[in-house]
């Protein structure tokens, strides 16, 4: 066959084998294959140079690099530090750390959360927001809790302010009921602006008579009332203007308005020590385990501070402790009574030692009867351990409020509520009400009972 000699033609000779080059072939077939594998031979001989001289610049660049001083690379957000010098890392990396450190701003001081003042509901416990609240009584005492005081705090029950008690983050309250719905609102005021309020709701209906055969069997009401406002001169103390006065007016609202009968409320005006004894034992032997005792005195009183001992002076009294009526004596005489109830009133100085036909009862609620089944031994005085006023507003106030009642049974816890609010506002007496201590008193309280009107 005809060749062509042009550039770039491919030729085929006789045995079939192309020629790029544009020149005849003149190789056999053997001889093309020896020249096509020397030609791979010589191309794998360059790769394997590149490849040495390719390691050869690595290991020269390895060794060029502990020549080089230590770079810092900086960027907007990173910075790295390159360590080239052979110094050692971690001392390269502490440097950076200061560096760093004293360019960061100082912290600011963390502010303290101011906690808000806010109101809690202690008593009754059983009543809760969102609830509807249905009490056996239908007076009930408030007992709230001011958390986190601060000044200007007021409290509000129905847009009524409630002074609070000697604690001075106390508030007590006494909530006169309506027959059917009543709705209750406390609120808490700071500078005239209102920053909490809680809303209860509350139901009351009239009690079921009691007709059990097992009704709590009923007691005779006992009141022991003393008084002195005349003194001895060698007693080395002052005569009083009130006692009697108010000892007497006490004996005619107990026996005109609740259920003393008069036989048996027992006077003793300006009376010797001894009298007192005498007429506490005579007491001891006529009490039965369902009766009541109210013991009212109202005097000077004494205490004898290296002892801790509060003392009553009588009418006899002198400089002579011999001549003084220890509280103990008292005390004694009611941990030893059979009576069920107690309550011993007090209007004088250092009186708060002394701590701590148709039945009357057929319509009493639960919640009374369960206070008058437990015995009690309750004390409320005119103060603490501390001096009262000669003209003292306790007993004037204590004698207000029982001819003011309108509630058929009123404890003495209500009562002191009563007392409290009001003595507070008019003088600086601080009263108190409590158990006795070590008498025996077990939760119940001493029950004032209404005459029922014929």
């Amino acid at each position: 066959m005809g060749n062509k000699h042009d550039n770039g033609d491919v030729n085929t000779n006789k045995e079939g084998i192309r020629d790029t080059t544009g020149n005849k072939s003149d190789f056999t077939a053997g001889e093309w294959i020896f020249s096509l594998s020397k030609m791979e031979f010589l191309k794998f001989n360059d790769m394997k140079g590149t490849a040495l001289k390719f390691i050869l610049a690595v290991l020269i660049l390895l060794l060029a690099i502990p020549a080089v001083k230590p770079q810092e690379i900086k960027s907007e957000k990173v910075k790295v530090l390159v360590n080239t010098s052979g110094q050692p890392e971690a001392a390269t990396v502490k440097e950076a750390g200061k560096s760093e450190k004293s360019k960061e701003p100082a912290a600011s001081p963390v502010k303290q959360e101011v906690k808000k003042p806010d109101v809690l509901l202690l008593e009754p416990r059983t009543m809760k927001q969102g609830e509807t609240f249905m009490p056996d009584l239908q007076v009930i005492t408030l007992v709230m809790k001011i958390v986190n005081p601060a000044a200007g705090i007021k409290v509000m029950v129905n847009n009524v302010e409630v002074e609070p008690t000697a604690a001075g983050d106390l508030y007590t309250y006494t909530y006169q009921l309506m027959k059917g719905s009543n709705s209750l609102y406390i609120s808490l005021l700071q500078d005239g602006k209102e920053i909490k309020d809680l809303a209860y709701s509350i139901f009351y209906t009239d009690p079921v008579k009691n007709l059990s055969p097992f009704a709590l069997p009923e007691g005779k009401y006992y009141a022991l009332i003393i008084a002195n406002d005349t003194y001895k001169p060698e007693s080395g103390m002052m005569n009083l203007q009130r006692p009697v006065r108010d000892a007497t007016a006490l004996r005619e609202v107990l026996t005109s308005r609740y259920t003393f009968d008069r036989n048996n409320v027992i006077t003793l005006y300006n009376r010797s020590k001894l009298d007192v004894e005498v007429q506490l034992e005579e007491l001891q032997k006529r009490l039965l385990p369902e009766d009541n005792l109210l013991i009212f005195y109202a005097g000077h009183g004494i205490m004898d501070q290296e002892a801790d001992i509060g003392y009553w002076l009588l009418s006899d009294a002198t400089k002579s402790r011999v001549t003084w009526l220890r509280n103990s004596t008292i005390t004694d005489f009611i941990k030893a009574c059979r009576a069920r109830h107690i309550l011993l009133i007090a209007d004088a100085c250092y009186s708060g030692t002394i701590f701590t036909s148709r039945g009357y009862l057929d319509n009493a609620p639960p919640a009374i009867t369960d206070l008058m089944r437990s015995k009690s031994r309750k004390a409320i005085t005119s103060g603490g351990t501390t001096e009262v006023a000669d003209e003292s507003k306790f007993a004037q106030v204590l004698i207000e409020q029982l001819k003011l009642n309108t509630e058929q049974y009123l404890t003495s816890l209500q009562l002191y509520n009563l007392i409290q609010r009001q003595v507070l506002a008019n003088s600086l007496t601080s009263p108190r009400w409590g158990p006795i201590s070590n008498v025996g008193d077990d939760n119940g309280d001493f029950v004032f009972i209404l005459r029922q009107k014929e």
